[in-house]
């Protein structure tokens, strides 16, 4: 007789704030796999206790991700399914879960999404901007220097940008947000399906003014509009005059692209074409 055939890890949404949002669906992979493996233990088990589930749950946090892989991965080779879930939403979504569903697509182990609650979703649907095409960010770095680099780095960016954010740094991403990108449109969901939700649309300095007057409760996402085509000529010609100051500094044309590309965040080849046109005819004599 061959091995017993592998379990199936399930990734199962949560709700993000409404217990009506749970499906049919993940209440019965939840009550039905031997494991359910979660971020937050006691959240997950509040969650399940008031569905009246009682699977066993064990730990996956992103600290000791490797070690609780392992075991996971010993349940699903012995022919047990396990249900990932994360404290809200859908895991994997700047919630630990890439790491387990790699593994298990190398291990030639099934992996199963059970769709349901996603606060990206939720609140691009609600934001009333483009969403053909988007840019997820998750949330932004928590270093001021790092989140600025960051940030500059999306001045070009046309598509519409999604960004999770703790309630505490809210106005300081707000203002960050506003000094890399400009005014731009944006909409901020907060405490999205919950009681006291709140949606409000309008430009980066109204959801500033906004907040900056009444400190944030919640967990927030904020939707923020891409670069038009008038953003990103303005933002060359004055990435232009960088590139002039930097050559009038005496740095190369590959010094120079390399300063716009890291500092400025621009993509490499417009630095490398800014830095080069300045040097033009100027080479032979660097």
């Amino acid at each position: 007789m061959g091995d017993p055939p592998f379990g199936t890890l399930y990734l199962v949404a949560v709700p993000i704030g409404n217990l009506g949002d749970m499906t049919r669906r993940s209440l019965e992979v939840l009550s039905s796999v031997s494991v359910v493996a979660s971020e937050d233990i006691q959240a997950t088990r509040r969650l399940l206790s008031s569905q009246g589930i009682h699977s066993r749950v064990v730990s996956y946090r992103e600290a000791g991700r490797e070690a609780a892989g392992r075991e996971i991965l010993e349940v699903l080779q012995a022919g047990d399914s396990v249900a990932l879930v994360c404290e809200a939403g859908t895991p994997g979504i700047s919630d630990p879960g890439r790491d387990l569903v790699a593994r298990c697509h190398q291990e030639g182990i099934a992996v199963s999404p059970v769709p349901g609650a996603s606060a990206l979703t939720a609140a691009l649907s609600a934001s009333g901007l483009p969403a053909r095409r988007f840019a997820f960010e998750g949330f932004l770095p928590r270093s001021a220097s790092e989140r600025r680099r960051f940030l500059a780095g999306l001045a070009h960016e046309p598509r519409t940008m999604v960004f999770f954010e703790a309630p505490h740094r809210l106005v300081q991403a707000l203002e960050d947000l506003r000094q890399a990108l400009g005014d731009r449109r944006a909409f901020l969901g907060r405490e999205l399906t919950k009681r006291f939700e709140e949606c409000r649309a309008g430009l980066l300095g109204d959801l500033l003014e906004r907040f900056a007057a009444e400190e944030p409760r919640g967990e927030c996402v904020l939707v923020v509009e891409g670069a038009s085509e008038t953003d990103q000529a303005v933002d060359e010609e004055a990435l232009a005059g960088d590139a002039v100051f930097l050559r009038g500094l005496g740095l190369r044309a590959g010094d120079t692209a390399e300063v716009l590309s890291r500092f400025r965040g621009v993509r490499r080849n417009l630095a490398w074409k800014l830095a080069a046109k300045v040097g033009e005819g100027d080479e032979s004599q660097a």
